[in-house]
């Protein structure tokens, strides 16, 4: 080991050594690049301060040159003071000609704003009859105005122009220091200089030299690039007054100059950019940095390479050491893992055996049942929960599979198959039972594993029958109805709904209600409703409950379906017996009562795809309905002309909801008539209505249908408003009006306070109305409209039966009853011109009429044998449509003007 470390330390020894001697290269010869760098920089630095040095001096010379100009005119001028502007143009050609550059000599003054019309009255005095200062509008202050300039030929216009000035230019004019001054005009520029005048002016008087300096400039360095590769851009300021890359080859403007210089341009900053041809026309080969960048990359390289040769072989060295200490290490780290391994695999052992110590445990004592199958779906093992659950305890150990365990055979057969496929699975519910026990119901949960190169299942069932039962009882009352025990309404439709769809066969759907019920329920109380409805429910268990299904659908309202095949009798015999059973009357605290049914039958044929059990059932409350309207106590068979009766009924109660009644509704006045259809007493006034979507839709119609859907009041207060109108058109205080008046709004609690309210606003008496109503409404009604019938009878309006004779009224009621009059119906008019029955009968009216002290009016006469006959009764009024229609209120009025004129020549006559 000693020859190892000894030749250890002579190997690595020189590739340390290496490393510090290759860091010391690197910044070796970066100093040198960057001293070769810094050199060129300065050198070329050096050479731009030279040329930029020599373009200064051209141009300065050339500025000496207008300055020494400039200085020897003036002194002349000082040396002549009476100079005529002859002379002056004469002296500017003769020193500004043969230049270069085209000059101009001019003359200044320095005058305010104030100054402008005396300035100009003088100059006009000497025979400048054009001249006129022009000044700049948006400057105050004075004004640099030229009085002069020569040549005139061509800087004549100039004359008369005004540039403002500034303190420092008045200032450096004083100390009689040249002043550079930029025009508006273009590139224009004067070297202006203080004039001194002998006799005193009223303003300030300057010399000046004027040119273009971009002329000048273009003249000085228009050949620059051609000459030496350079280019050069001259600025006042901001503003660029020259580049000598007038093409704009190069883009100087988005270029960095190599050097930029200023010069005084008489008191003007004047800087002068300079662009090399390095800058311009950029090469790899005068790119200095760059190729000494790249020697000293390349210089880095060699120096890298024979640093990595060095350690190449010192690697190579260290490799071979290690490589012997990793076999040494590695014996010793195998004996160790050796050893590490027999630790561990004694450690996983008896952790193997206290699991499954506590497998067994738990499987044993625990309160479900355990149990593994093998992939045949045998049982293999089950814990005492299992067996006590399932086997028994005197269960004998025979190959027994989880499927002979299964009461449903569909179950234990997608169980099977579940089992040759080794399918996973979601819970299960199923009913299990064998020959030790009854039947369980269970939710079994599982999955197969594979143990030890065997495919075994474990699962766990659970005993469910009381929660089973327990939701089996919420179905069955959720279903139910809870007082009867029927069928609800929601199940019934459902059942009607199956049978309609599904099962082919022609279906009875009887709808049932109870007549009279509501009385029972008021007068006895609900406990007596309660049991009349149980009693009731029982009835028809015993008669159709064997082949029918029966449903309560709410308070007194029942519902069969009947299958017509399973009908071992006719349905009309049927029928009659479930009227007869309803009639047998329950005994209730020892009384006995009794109620009657009414039937609405609806017949359909399944598939019935046309209607939903809800308008089927529908269909059977309407001609439920229809078997109530004819007398109750029996059963109509639902048929077409009774559905369009109620779809028609339907359309109108909508129709009426949505009634306007000022666009929709009118009234219409026939006259009635005294002395043999002579004299007109009064109107009735009777409603029309023209509906946009129905059309005309009769009184007879929509009048019943109006009380039925609470519109009747709105109706009818409607219609008194409107006759109440009328009667105030009327010329004849004495004449009335006649109102239909139904018994609901007698019976309303705002109508009677709501009509009184209208006469006090119109200022009429109510003696002048008469309220008709129909003898049918008024009899039912009886007891309940005696006392508005008295009020209104006690306010002074006129009481009416109309239709008289057509309903079932005793006379003893009409001693009753406030009445002042009857009005006999057309139905009796018929054939009284004869000496048959019907004038009889006309004749005994008139005559009960005339002993109760009552006002007779016929209606519906419509012939003159008809008018005369009524003439020799005991018949005061009369109205029909041989004397008049029913008439708007323009033509009531004519009418009334004709009968006034006819009346009136009668008298004259």
């Amino acid at each position: 080991m000693s020859r190892v470390k000894k030749w250890d330390k002579v190997f690595q020894t020189p590739a340390k050594f290496g490393g510090w001697v290759y860091g010391i290269y690197l910044c070796v010869i970066c100093y040198v690049g960057f001293e070769f760098n810094t050199h060129f920089k300065q050198r070329t630095h050096h050479q731009l301060e030279q040329h930029v040095s020599l373009y200064q001096s051209r141009l300065s010379d050339q500025l000496q040159r207008f300055a020494h100009l400039l200085y020897s005119i003036e002194a002349y001028l000082r040396a002549r003071s009476d100079i005529t502007p002859e002379q002056f143009y004469h002296l500017a050609q003769s020193q500004l000609a043969g230049l270069e550059l085209e000059l101009s000599l001019e003359s200044y003054a320095i005058i305010d704003s104030h100054q402008v019309s005396q300035l100009e009255e003088q100059y006009q005095s000497l025979g400048f009859f054009d001249f006129k200062v022009r000044l700049p509008s948006d400057i105050k202050g004075l004004y640099l105005t030229t009085l002069k300039a020569a040549p005139v030929s061509e800087f004549g216009h100039l004359v008369g122009t005004a540039v403002a000035v500034t303190d420092p230019f008045m200032q450096r004019l004083a100390k009689n220091e040249l002043q550079a001054l930029k025009w508006p005009q273009g590139q224009r520029w004067s070297v202006v200089i203080e004039q001194f005048v002998h006799q005193l002016p009223e303003s300030q008087r300057a010399l000046g030299i004027g040119f273009q300096l971009n002329h000048l400039l273009e003249g000085l360095f228009s050949q620059l690039y051609q000459n030496s590769g350079h280019h050069m851009r001259v600025f006042a300021g901001k503003q660029q007054l020259f580049s000598s890359d007038w093409q704009n080859q190069f883009d100087l403007a988005n270029k960095t100059a190599g050097i930029t210089e200023e010069i005084d341009f008489f008191g003007t900053p004047v800087s002068m950019h300079l662009y090399t041809q390095a800058q311009l026309s950029p090469s790899l080969l005068h790119n200095t940095p760059l190729i000494i960048v790249l020697v000293t990359l390349i210089a880095a390289a060699l120096g890298s390479m024979v640093l990595l040769q060095v350690r190449y072989l010192t690697a190579r060295h260290d490799t071979i050491n290690s490589l012997v200490e990793e076999r040494t290490a590695s014996l010793a780290q195998a004996n160790q893992q050796i050893q590490h391994e027999s630790n561990k695999r004694l450690t996983a052992l008896q952790q193997h055996i206290v699991a499954e110590r506590k497998y067994k445990s738990l499987f044993v004592n625990s309160s479900e049942g355990l149990f593994v199958l093998d992939k045949h779906g045998v049982l293999v093992d089950t814990n005492p929960a299992f067996k006590a659950l399932l086997l028994g305890e005197t269960h004998a150990s025979t190959r027994l599979t989880l499927s002979d365990l299964m009461l449903d055979s569909e179950v234990a057969a997608r169980w099977q198959e579940m089992v040759a496929q080794l399918q996973p699975h979601d819970e299960l519910e199923w009913l299990a039972g064998s020959h030790q026990t009854s039947g369980v119901w269970v939710r079994q949960t599982g999955s197969w594993i594979c143990h030890s190169h065997e495919v075994i299942y474990e699962g766990r069932i659970t005993d469910v029958t009381t929660l089973k039962l327990f939701n089996e009882q919420l179905q069955y009352k959720a279903q139910h109805d809870s007082l009867t025990d029927l069928l609800n309404r929601q199940t019934f439709l459902q059942l009607v709904e199956a049978n309609r769809t599904e099962a082919p066969g022609e279906f009875i759907l009887l709808y049932l209600d109870l007549d009279r019920f509501k009385l029972i329920n008021d007068t006895l109380g609900h406990l007596a409703g309660d049991k009349l409805l149980i009693e009731f429910a029982t009835r028809m268990r015993e008669l159709v409950g064997s082949f029918a299904d029966i449903a309560r659908l709410g308070g007194d309202e029942f519902a069969i379906l009947l299958n017509a095949n399973r009908l071992a009798m006719p349905l009309e015999l049927l029928l009659e017996d479930i009227l007869t059973a309803i009639r047998v009357p329950f005994e209730y605290q020892g009384t006995m009562h009794t109620v009657s049914g009414s039937v609405g039958v609806r017949r359909f044929t399944a598939p019935c795809l046309n209607y939903e059990a809800e308008k089927l059932l529908h269909d059977a409350d309407v001609a439920m309905y229809e078997a109530k309207k004819r007398g109750k106590n029996d059963y109509y068979i639902f048929t077409s002309a009774i559905a369009t009766q109620a779809s028609r009924r339907l359309q109108v109660e909508r129709a009426l909801h949505t009634l306007n009644m000022d666009q929709e509704l009118s009234l219409r006045f026939q006259p009635i008539y005294r002395r043999g259809g002579e004299i007109v007493v009064g109107f009735e006034a009777l409603v029309r209505w023209h509906s946009p979507t129905l059309g005309v839709v009769s009184p007879a119609e929509f009048i019943p249908i109006a009380e039925e859907c609470a519109q009747i009041v709105k109706l009818g207060q409607w219609v008194f408003q409107h006759a109440i109108r009328f009667k105030q058109q009327l010329p004849d205080n004495e004449m009335f009006v006649s109102v239909n008046v139904s018994p609901i709004q007698l019976q309303h609690k705002g109508f009677m306070s709501w009509l009184l309210t209208q006469f006090e606003h119109a200022e009429y008496r109510p003696n002048h109305f008469k309220i008709e109503l129909t003898e049918s409404a008024m009899m039912t009604e009886e007891i309940s409209l005696i006392a508005p019938l008295q009020k209104l009878h006690d306010l002074g309006f006129g009481i009416y039966i109309d239709d008289f004779g057509t309903g079932y009224s005793s006379l003893s009621r009409l001693n009753v009853l406030p009445v002042d009059g009857v009005k006999i119906d057309r139905a009796f008019i018929n054939g009284i011109e004869g000496a048959g029955k019907p004038r009889q009968l006309i004749e005994a009216i008139c005559a009960m009429a005339k002993s109760f002290n009552l006002t007779v009016t016929a209606e519906g006469i419509e012939q003159f044998a008809q008018l005369q006959t009524l003439s020799t009764l005991y018949c005061q009024q009369m109205q029909g449509y041989f004397m008049s229609k029913p008439l708007c209120d323009f033509e009531a009025l004519q009418l009334l003007h004709h009968h006034g004129s006819k009346k009136l020549l009668n008298e004259v006559s």
